[in-house]
């Protein structure tokens, strides 16, 4: 299974962020570590956990926030996987996979997506689960799971990752490059939308029948803009036919609902009556950012900046809105 655009053309910034962050800490003690980033609309951003290293997604049990982590990007091979935040520390969940990208909490059950597995686990006692459940395994050639977001008809949803070598091409795979659905048994898996390179998180607004959905764009060659669609039954979004880089190659395929300026990498995705609040990993020029956009679309416009390091993952609980870096910081912030 791919990584996200980070463990590519991103990589280096990443690294160089962090190596900045870590060295501009070390310089002076007094200082402590680095500022979290700023809210625009004047609200305290709090630190609430820290450690997760790659931190790619958010569930939320009630007062219980669970936290997702891919594998460690900074080089220190910092044990990624479940983590749950409680008392300002994030503390590794037993018994869970080293690396997951996708979770989603529905009737007492955290569904985990980990590779090529989808796994339910039940019975949460506040440390541990008491049980879980291979719901899905995916035959050779599958390219895995990424974020996860059940819909309003009971479905689970989920992005599929990309293999890498199929960058800039068509995976003869046939359950590759789309959004699909299943059960919450894991049954009667399909095909939601095709042709999306990389279609990485999901949302679904108030009054959204289907999901909101952050695709990255190709690495190699020249890089079109990102996008943010709308995942309905049927569509075919055309890549690699159809990128957006010229727009005549397009025709007869869906239009995404926003297309995001290149390198903006869209990663997390989360909204709030009708706006969507996104994590941008390379940002639209201010640097990593978190932007708000209207789930008409729209020019997005600044929620969070100042982080000084790549931003990934995004949830939102209520009015809260969730976010984690490539520090391993999570932090909260009133939108």
């Amino acid at each position: 299974m791919a990584l996200p655009r980070w463990s590519r053309s991103a990589a280096l910034a990443a690294v160089v962020s962090l190596l900045l962050a870590v060295s501009a800490a070390a310089a002076s003690a007094a200082q402590g570590p680095p500022p979290p980033p700023r809210a625009a609309n004047g609200h305290a951003v709090q630190v609430v956990g820290s450690g997760v290293p790659t931190p790619t997604a958010f569930a939320f049990a009630g007062s219980t926030t669970f936290v997702a982590s891919g594998p460690d990007e900074s080089g220190k091979r910092a044990p990624g996987g479940l983590f749950v935040l409680a008392n300002g520390k994030a503390t590794q969940v037993p018994g869970t996979p080293p690396v997951v990208f996708g979770l989603a909490w529905r009737a007492g059950t955290l569904y985990v997506s980990a590779g090529t597995q989808l796994i339910a686990y039940t019975g949460w006692d506040g440390t541990r689960f008491a049980s879980s459940k291979l719901l899905y395994s995916g035959k050779k050639g599958f390219p895995g799971f990424n974020g996860l977001a059940f819909g309003p008809n009971g479905r689970l949803y989920a992005g599929l990752s990309l293999i890498q070598k199929y960058d800039h091409a068509k995976d003869p795979f046939p359950l590759s490059q789309a959004v699909v659905s299943l059960r919450p048994d894991g049954t009667d898996l399909r095909v939601v939308a095709r042709g999306l390179r990389q279609p990485f998180q999901l949302t679904f607004p108030k009054g959204a029948r289907n999901p909101y959905v952050s695709v990255l764009s190709q690495d190699r060659g020249k890089t079109p803009p990102d996008q943010i669609v709308i995942a309905k039954n049927g569509q075919d979004y055309g890549f690699p036919t159809c990128t957006w880089l010229v727009r005549s190659a397009c025709a007869g395929f869906a239009k995404p609902a926003i297309l995001l300026p290149r390198h903006a990498s869209p990663m997390g995705i989360g909204s709030i009556g009708k706006t969507l609040y996104v994590s941008l990993f390379g940002g639209t020029g201010r640097g990593p950012e978190v932007v708000k956009i209207p789930t008409a679309g729209g020019t997005p416009t600044p929620f969070l900046t100042g982080f000084v390091a790549p931003v990934i993952g995004l949830g939102v609980n209520g009015h809260d809105i969730y976010v984690g870096d490539l520090t391993g910081r999570i932090y909260k912030v009133v939108a």
